[in-house]
């Protein structure tokens, strides 16, 4: 695929379809400029990538080296824009309560994922609700890490209750929108 260069040089290169370039690879993982990644402060690093890695099928990128015993920094990933840096917590920081963001990711299989990540051991406060219908079509499982950061994994419902379905076309409609 051709890619073209910003004006300034590499920094913001995308190719034909907009996409960030590729700019190496590490670990199986291609390497591009991220358009939006989460950063997570957790006071176990280690622990809590391996979670990730075990229990939601994401893949380290990149560990920087350790500081007394935990790696500073782990980049997590588990598909292309489904980044997340997990870093070491501040002391004083550590026991606080995460935000009350939730990070929303897309994926196929739900209850795949599901199964996977029940079939992981728990750690910390991680736990897994669901996977659950929702009213707007999805099919969602909800998960907390072990750190209490809460995800959010969303597929499209593979047989959408009919009555939601019309009852969202004619909210669109009223709306000027097309689904």
């Amino acid at each position: 695929m051709e890619k073209k260069r910003a004006a300034s040089g590499v920094p913001g290169a995308v190719d034909t379809s907009g996409e960030p370039i590729t700019l190496s690879e590490r670990n199986g993982f291609e390497i591009y400029p991220m358009p939006m990644f989460a950063t997570l402060a957790v006071a176990d690093v280690a622990a809590v990538a391996h979670w990730y890695v075990q229990a939601l099928g994401f893949g380290i990128v990149f560990q920087m080296p350790a500081v007394n015993g935990q790696p500073s920094l782990v980049h997590l990933r588990r598909r292309k824009y489904q980044d997340l840096l997990l870093t070491l917590a501040h002391a004083g920081a550590v026991g606080q309560a995460p935000t009350s963001l939730t990070l929303s990711l897309q994926t196929e299989d739900v209850d795949a994922l599901a199964a996977q990540a029940r079939a992981a051991d728990s750690v910390g406060v991680s736990a897994i609700e669901g996977p659950i219908d929702t009213p707007w079509n999805t099919r969602d499982l909800r998960v907390t890490d072990p750190a209490g950061h809460r995800l959010v994994f969303t597929s499209l419902q593979v047989n959408p209750d009919p009555k939601q379905v019309e009852r969202w076309n004619r909210l669109f409609n009223a709306t000027g929108k097309t689904t």
